[in-house]
């Protein structure tokens, strides 16, 4: 716009210079004065130099104006691409101390991952697909998360450690960048986990960023995001934002498994991992409650291990033990999901059966004991019998007082083992 004022201006200065000597000529004509040629070619002359020297003054100062002009637009657009870039590093910043808030405090591993995968696709603005991986027991990984996937699909992929990106990069233990990550695929993957993954876009991703998740030094999993609809490619600001929020999950599933280990440990016995004393005496005060309050029938039975103090004595505590998980295992695996099974002592164990008689929890006894004479423990090349004494007590019929209920499965159990030796 000053440019396009400026040559207006040049122009019409440019018109009168060259018709000032007619003007001075036509002047004095009417005037009938004496006048010559020369004298307005002098004149016409010095006029012009006035001009070009008024013209020169003119486009400088036009010229510095253009100058200041397009600095004021460098400096505003700069300005504004700076106002854009702390806007969006605002809200990165505002997502991420949310993130950070919610991840430490939630207790369920997988609304861990579920947040964090949905973090991913709200911080970054060219992620289309979030996606969390976990290494199980046997070492393969497993999809546990995603956004942007049908995870019912991923749940049908494990991939080995070999058809994982960052187990070919040389940045193993920091985000990496993977541009057409459908070529690794095709290279590296099974055929099977190769055909599944085409079903669900997995093709048209133009790049992929896979992060690794340790605990410790240990790698507990992968954390990847993926672009498919935007034209951009991921790049470093990218990586170090997955890194953070790798390592604020890395937190939180440390927090979880210590909040597991810790609500396991107040819940189950530690050798056989069934239920302990304290934890087993909450369940039995909530049965017998509904049991009384709706006229339901359930029985007690109370078990002890025979001769564990000999075992003990003979083969060593580490044997003693080796009887008492053994028989813990054989109980679990002939119980239903709604019976309960508790560890009362060191060798005694109380087994609660929901709806059944007397004479089925002495059938389920007998099966429980053929299973134990066919199974003996092998300690230092000896083969030892694991055998036990049972109290039964029924409740309504035995007993309608819950304390009185387990002085009757308990008196009962040590009439049988009295029994027992007696017989033997």
């Amino acid at each position: 716009m000053i440019k396009s004022a400026f040559k207006k201006r040049f122009f019409l200065l440019q018109i009168l210079i060259i018709s000032l000597p007619f003007i001075l000529y036509a002047f004095f004509q009417f005037f009938q004065q004496p006048f010559s040629i020369w004298n307005i070619i002098i004149i016409s002359s010095f006029v012009l130099l006035l001009m070009f020297y008024h013209n020169r003054l003119l486009f400088q100062n036009e010229q510095l104006h253009i100058d200041k002009f397009n600095s004021i637009l460098t400096i505003n657009k700069k300005l504004e691409n700076i106002n854009k870039e702390l806007q969006k590093y605002n809200e990165i910043r505002d997502v991420m101390l949310q993130i950070s808030h919610s991840i430490v405090t939630i207790q369920n591993i997988n609304e861990l991952f579920q947040l964090t995968v949905d973090s991913a696709i709200e911080v970054l603005d060219k992620a289309d697909s979030a996606s969390i991986l976990v290494q199980n027991d046997s070492g393969l990984f497993e999809f546990k998360a995603s956004n942007g996937f049908d995870l019912s699909t991923l749940n049908k992929v494990s991939l080995s450690i070999d058809e994982i990106f960052a187990n070919h990069l040389d940045n193993r233990y920091g985000s990496n960048i993977i541009n057409n990550p459908s070529e690794f695929n095709r290279t590296h993957m099974s055929k099977k986990n190769y055909d599944l993954l085409q079903n669900i876009d997995t093709p048209n991703i133009k790049s992929t960023i896979c992060t690794p998740i340790l605990i410790g030094s240990e790698l507990y999993g992968f954390i990847t995001v993926d672009n498919i609809h935007h034209n951009e490619i991921f790049n470093k600001e990218d990586s170090v934002i997955m890194e953070y929020l790798a390592g604020q999950l890395s937190i939180a599933i440390k927090n979880v498994l210590v909040f597991e280990k810790t609500l396991f440990l107040s819940r189950y016995d530690g050798l056989t991992k069934v239920y302990h004393r304290h934890y087993f005496d909450e369940l039995y005060d909530n049965i017998f409650k509904r049991a009384k309050r709706y006229n339901e029938q359930f029985c007690l039975c109370i078990m002890d291990l025979n001769n564990l103090k000999k075992i003990n004595d003979v083969h060593g505590h580490i044997a003693g033990d080796s009887f008492i998980t053994h028989f813990a295992n054989v109980l679990q695996d002939n119980i239903r999901d709604s019976d309960l099974l508790g560890r009362f002592g060191g060798d005694e164990f109380v087994l609660i059966l929901l709806n059944t008689s007397p004479q089925d929890v002495e059938n389920k006894i007998e099966k429980i004991s053929t299973q134990l004479k066919e199974n003996k423990i092998c300690f230092h090349n000896q083969h030892l019998d694991v055998t036990f004494s049972f109290g039964i007590a029924s409740f309504p019929q035995d007993s309608t007082e819950q304390h009185g209920l387990l002085q009757i499965a308990d008196s009962r159990m040590y009439a049988n083992k009295k029994k027992q030796k007696m017989t033997r």
